[in-house]
């Protein structure tokens, strides 16, 4: 009786180890499928992270350009500038705060008609002061651009209305 009982445990050992095995290669992908998602995901995540925060800083930066508007810095006197952040001290420069700081972003104003007519509605266009109003058109652009992250450019178009002296 010994004897049969040996016989019938070997003939069943080398089966479950095939399933065993079978089962840990079955778990090892399932593991490295998931750690494969959560590797790529978490890249996602830094990269739109980024995408966000680069957009957020040109943003920052037109709204700075804005922030000089009716002030005796006003950059909008019908000339083209590369930087009209410039006017700022270096400790008061409103782009300090940035990732990357006030260098990672660029600035620019560029006229594009002065001048012009003015867009206003059929009711606006009464009275006999119409005609002394012009308006100059403006675009600003700036840009983030932090070595190794994302890039963003922002353009706004700016209408700024001036009055002009009649002509008697």
């Amino acid at each position: 009786m010994n004897t049969s009982k040996v016989q019938e445990i070997s003939a069943q050992s080398g089966v479950a180890l095939v399933i065993v095995l079978l089962f840990l290669l079955v778990v090892t992908v399932i593991s490295v499928t998931a750690a494969m998602n959560s590797s790529l995901s978490i890249k996602m995540t830094t990269s739109l992270q980024d995408a966000y925060h680069s957009f957020q800083s040109a943003e920052a930066g037109i709204h700075a350009v804005l922030g000089l508007t009716e002030t005796a810095d006003d950059p909008f006197d019908r000339i083209a500038m590369k930087d009209p952040l410039s006017v700022y001290a270096i400790e008061n420069h409103p782009l300090n705060q940035l990732s990357g700081g006030k260098e990672s972003v660029t600035t620019e104003i560029k006229p594009l008609s002065i001048l012009a007519s003015c867009p206003r509605t059929y009711a606006e266009r009464g009275g006999t002061s119409t005609s002394m109003f012009r308006c100059d058109y403006y675009r600003i652009k700036s840009e983030h651009n932090l070595k190794g992250k994302a890039k963003s450019r922002v353009e706004m178009g700016l209408v700024k209305t001036v009055m002009t002296p009649q002509n008697n």
